[in-house]
């Protein structure tokens, strides 16, 4: 059950009884330390346990904050507190099994961690499992809160660049960095549903990305009912050093009438015949300043991602990183590895449960030869 506190009445005879709202975090890495921090900023809200396996990593995160717990089994930690908000940062191989443990404890609310799973069953299920047990679940895909991609989202909204033609992605890979480019591309293009994908994977290494198996380098086209088509390329050093000279890490939005250019340290809107705008990131992009190498714009964006969730709870409204949402940007990987893997365009919505990047190397699509380990 949650816990309570009792709070001083308006007469020294009375007393209310106040639910105590909770939230505990799973998983003590970089990421479960942005979540930690946005759930300590979050009015009305404690945070009162973080649960980790590994030996010393919750407890060196949980004294940093006062009074918060310290387990090294989630499970123990759920069962035992209860709390109403559960933050879920473990690897994507384990998340499914986590996020069900969380529903199975009684909470309300679930803020989990990107990628959201290793398979698009795995995705289907943790949402379909939250949805039938009322439970609010979110990703953190929190760049839809960053100034920078706001500012390009309002921009296109006031047709600043005309009609969207196409859109440019650029980064190191789709299971984690994909996440996002992906889910900005929808954002940019208001959630609009896409209609195909058509994708190529390389797999010339075996590379993994926080642990999780990712392509060597890709390339996916997926085309909009409204004739919109977006191409996005992956890839790093050594294979693929350079994707795009302008923007290695980021978005190009192609309008009738100019172009913009996102990505973390600034936005730039190019219009015809119109001087430039240029809007930087409020954030240091100063990584020697960076807390234990944390970008600070990620810290300020889960915060406020934390804190829509919540409103979003208390209100019934959809919350802006809703679990449909981030499906939907899962649904275009998991399209562009199994257009790979059947060498044929994919019409949405994806029919399918498996992972075609994982499920066609084990069949022998690709041989990939040494190990790249990495966190991008």
């Amino acid at each position: 059950m949650a816990l309570t506190t009792r709070t001083p009445a308006d007469t020294p005879e009375e007393t209310d009884l106040v639910t105590e709202r909770t939230a505990a975090v799973i998983a003590a890495g970089s990421q479960g330390r942005v979540h930690a921090r946005g759930w300590s900023s979050v009015a009305g809200v404690r945070l009162a346990a973080i649960a980790d396996p590994i030996a010393g990593a919750a407890a060196e995160l949980a004294g940093e904050y006062d009074g918060v717990a310290a387990y090294d089994d989630a499970t123990a930690m759920l069962q035992e507190l209860r709390p109403e908000f559960v933050s879920v940062c473990t690897p994507p191989s384990v998340r499914l099994d986590v996020v069900r443990a969380a529903i199975a404890a009684g909470a309300r609310a679930i803020h989990a961690e990107k990628p959201i799973a290793t398979s698009y069953g795995d995705a289907l299920a943790m949402v379909a499992e939250a949805q039938d047990a009322g439970v609010q679940l979110t990703f953190n895909l929190q760049r839809r809160f960053e100034p920078v991609h706001r500012f390009a989202r309002s921009r296109i909204v006031e047709g600043a660049i005309g009609d969207i033609v196409s859109i440019e992605g650029y980064c190191p890979n789709l299971p984690d960095w994909g996440t996002h480019i992906f889910d900005l591309i929808l954002f940019y293009l208001g959630d609009e549903a896409p209609e195909w994908v058509i994708g190529q994977v390389d797999v010339t290494v075996n590379r993994f990305v926080y642990g999780a198996f990712a392509e060597t380098s890709s390339l996916t086209q997926v085309k909009w009912p409204s004739n919109i088509n977006a191409v996005v390329m992956t890839g790093r050093e050594p294979q693929t050093p350079v994707l795009n000279l302008a923007n290695n890490t980021g978005l190009i939005v192609q309008g009738t009438s100019g172009r913009i250019e996102s990505r973390g340290s600034r936005c730039l809107v190019q219009r015809f015949g119109a001087d430039d705008e240029l809007f930087p990131t409020p954030h240091s992009t100063d990584a020697s300043t960076w807390e234990r190498g944390i970008d600070p714009a990620i810290f300020a964006a889960t915060a406020e991602a934390i804190a829509d969730l919540v409103d979003a709870l208390d209100t019934g409204r959809e919350p802006v990183l809703s679990a449909r949402r981030g499906l939907a940007g899962a649904e275009l990987i998991f399209a562009t590895y199994e257009s790979s893997r059947s060498r044929r365009r994919v019409i949405l919505p994806l029919d399918l449960t498996d992972n075609p990047l994982l499920d066609g190397l084990a069949q022998g699509f690709w041989a990939p030869t040494g190990e790249q380990r990495s966190t991008y």
